[in-house]
């Protein structure tokens, strides 16, 4: 996203008389941090108060120190535009008190634009959109065409402001699928114009998710389904696809608010995502597997339900991929406790460890098998190393050969959830000359057959 700073006025709720001028700074990250020229507590609200015999005793302690620069919600206004900030906490403070302006730095964890959301009141509502980065990409709809035309091309009777090169952009229709919930979902294309107007002109196209829930939900819930699409898109394209917008919809807050049928105006939400890079990734000219191939809006509606029923899992794996910084034996442990638990749901058995590998490799099928070739000697390797971590017996594999093997139970749990959302065939064949994945097919048979 695109730094923001924006000067206004903020506030506690309750205390609405003492509206303090600050600052709030955006980073691209997603990152929020409230600047104050004042204080949004007086000096008095930092103690515990006291009333004995008339006379009032205020004391300061270590708690009440620390309760008062929590603020769970503040409201502020920039311009004509409200803000819901959530979650913040003091970092900083300066009060001099012989007299002076006191000045706060006040960390918040999640913004809300567009929107006051008064005390107590729950963060519902009933759709979110979002751009996942890459989706683009991965579903390759088209939308942009140019043309360049030769000078020798242009015919005499033309005139010189005809053009000599053309870009156009062609309005996709949305696809859509209605989930078993009823719930909508929509992948929908958004056409806009960039540039300065005198070096450069051009059209930008991006593809994004709006989902409808039947009724009112809590915004978190929302967010789930928004992080399921987000892993999907990131498996597929090999890239992490965080998000560059995220908006939510309620149906009392609409761009024109006297008219009863307008659109409802977007509550665009900023927060610090756990799925993030921090140096930009090279575009995926390569995909794992395309949208198409994956059988369009009802290959995602499948998806979803599977990631549903596995999200906990899920998203413990894809934790794997986004933290570049999460050492390979922890990489190795998670993905095996989650392919445990795949195979504990859909089994709901007790049975071994490394059995429940061995049957996870079995009902991924030829794919895997082509990676490991002998399931049961792997399983047998997973396990050794999954206890050595887990137990600290200090057996532990040659670093590189620990992250071939965790790399293959980040496979082995992608296509075991594919195989359950019942993917198409072509998905797997394409998996199967992926060329990260056919390189880790040698690696990791190479190892197996050597142990």
């Amino acid at each position: 996203m695109e730094p923001f700073e924006g000067h206004g006025h903020w506030w506690l709720l309750g205390n609405e008389e003492n509206k303090v001028p600050g600052t709030l700074k955006i980073d691209s990250s997603g990152g929020a941090e409230l600047y104050l020229i004042g204080s949004l507590r007086s000096f008095e609200d930092f103690g515990e108060s006291t009333t004995a015999n008339g006379v009032t005793t205020t004391s300061f302690t270590q708690e009440s120190m620390e309760r008062s620069g929590t603020y769970p919600r503040i409201h502020g206004l920039i311009g004509t535009i409200a803000y819901t900030l959530e979650d913040c906490f003091q970092k900083r403070s300066a009060r001099n008190l012989m007299g002076g302006i006191p000045t706060e730095v006040v960390h918040v964890n999640q913004v809300f634009k567009n929107v006051y959301y008064e005390e107590d009141e729950e963060t519902v509502a009933s759709g979110i959109s979002f751009v996942p980065r890459h989706l683009s990409y991965w579903v390759r709809k088209g939308g942009l065409a140019s043309s360049i035309r030769a000078p020798h091309e242009r015919q005499e009777q033309e005139s010189e402001a005809e053009p000599h090169i053309s870009v156009h952009g062609y309005e996709v229709p949305s696809d859509d699928v209605t989930l078993t919930d009823g719930a909508e979902l929509h992948l929908r294309q958004r056409l806009t114009l960039s540039g300065d107007g005198i070096t450069s002109k051009e059209i930008k196209q991006l593809y994004y998710y709006r989902y409808d829930a039947p009724g009112l939900r809590h915004m978190n819930d929302l967010l789930e389904v928004a992080s399921d699409l987000q892993d999907l898109v990131s498996v597929a394209t090999n890239r992490t696809a965080q998000f560059d917008e995220v908006a939510f919809y309620h149906p009392e807050i609409k761009l024109i608010p006297e008219k009863e049928d307008s659109a409802l105006k977007p509550i665009e939400f900023i927060a610090r995502w756990n799925a993030a890079v921090n140096t930009p990734e090279k575009v995926p000219n390569s995909l794992v597997f395309g949208y198409e191939e994956f059988g369009g809006m009802n290959g995602v509606a499948s998806w979803l339900a599977v990631a549903a029923k596995h999200r906990i899992s899920l998203g413990r794996v894809m934790a794997t991929r986004y933290s570049k910084s999460m050492p390979v034996s922890d990489r190795l442990l998670n993905r095996a406790a989650s392919l445990e638990s795949f195979d504990r749901v859909r089994n709901g058995d007790s049975i071994d460890f490394g059995a429940r590998m061995a049957r996870c490799a079995n009902y991924a099928g030829g794919e895997f098998m082509e990676m490991v070739k002998n399931r049961r000697k792997w399983s047998k390797m997973v396990k050794e190393d999954r206890d050595d971590i887990a137990h600290n017996l200090g057996r532990s594999r040659e670093t590189a050969e620990q992250i071939f093997l965790a790399d293959s139970l980040y496979w082995l749990f992608i296509l075991c959830l594919l195989k359950e959302a019942k993917a198409p065939r072509e998905v797997f064949r394409s998996i199967k000359k992926y060329g990260e994945y056919s390189w880790l097919c040698t690696k990791v048979s190479t190892l197996v057959r050597a142990a």
